[in-house]
């Protein structure tokens, strides 16, 4: 018994003290304030340790969260603002978490070529804030993100489907076109895709399809610096400015093209995402 009671005794007195949670909590935030995010997350993470039930023990969590955001640590940005979720399924301040996940993802995007996914789920995050949250303050800033992720996915496609028209494959060109009006009709980078297939079909001599790119470049981005291009290449008294929308009239246009000769007959075969140095070469 009196073994016992020594042995607690010495591994008391091997524990240093901690400070009290007032100390510690004021520290992290002076570390936050001051934008030391790795010292703020280490200090918030003692914190928790020690004081798990605190009434601040919430917005530690998040702070830490933030503090990799802040710190430019996206990946894990992202897995705490996941654990924080996950912890706290009712929190209030929901809605901003997932609105920084989205953020994020997004920031990891860059000008990233052929991997979409950083786009793709900080889409998906911001339609996640607009649909479970769709009154508040961050729907609005979460509804802004959404075109800019729409804008960056449809300008890869567009580039992929230009990347082809440019090398003469029409019928690759066209299953990119079609992707991108699917998805991504209202965007700059539809219009912008369109205007070039339209001068393509143009040369190509194929009117009603230039006049249907034309037509739907106007319907659809009737405010972009194409549109008056386009509306002039159409004419004032052209049947398709005044009538329904024509981009399922193009899509059907494409659709019966495709197995046609002319769609068929490729120069060589190209691929916009070639494998190696060499071949990367040869087609820029």
């Amino acid at each position: 018994m009196a073994l016992s009671a020594v042995l607690v005794l010495v591994a008391c007195a091997g524990k240093p003290p901690q400070p009290p949670p007032g100390e510690l909590w004021g520290d992290a935030n002076q570390a936050f304030q001051d934008e030391a995010y790795q010292l703020a997350i280490e200090r918030y993470k003692a914190f928790l340790d020690n004081y798990p039930f605190d009434e601040n023990a919430e917005e530690a969590e998040l702070r830490i969260a933030r503090s990799y955001y802040l710190a430019a640590r996206f990946p894990e940005a992202i897995a705490a603002f996941e654990n924080f979720e996950r912890m706290h399924p009712t929190s209030e301040n929901l809605p901003a978490v997932e609105y920084q996940q989205g953020m994020s993802f997004a920031m990891q995007h860059g000008d990233a070529e052929r991997d979409q996914r950083y786009a793709q789920s900080a889409l998906t995050a911001f339609r996640n804030v607009i649909d479970r949250f769709p009154y508040g303050p961050w729907a609005s800033r979460a509804q802004l993100r959404i075109r800019e992720c729409r804008e960056a996915l449809a300008l890869h496609e567009a580039r992929v489907a230009d990347f082809y028209l440019d090398r003469k494959s029409l019928r690759a060109a066209e299953a990119r076109l079609a992707g991108v009006l699917g998805e991504y009709p209202d965007t700059d980078a539809a219009a912008q895709v369109l205007y070039s297939f339209a001068t393509e079909y143009e040369s190509r001599g194929e009117d009603t399809a230039a006049e249907l790119a034309f037509a739907t470049l106007v319907h659809h981005r009737p405010d972009g610096p194409q549109a008056t291009t386009a509306r002039e290449r159409l004419g004032a008294e052209n049947p398709l400015l005044a009538g329904p929308d024509p981009l399922p009239e193009l899509l059907a246009w494409i659709a019966e093209a495709r197995d046609t000769a002319s769609r068929l007959e490729v120069p060589r075969t190209v691929s916009a995402f070639p494998d190696s140095a060499e071949s990367r070469q040869e087609q820029y």
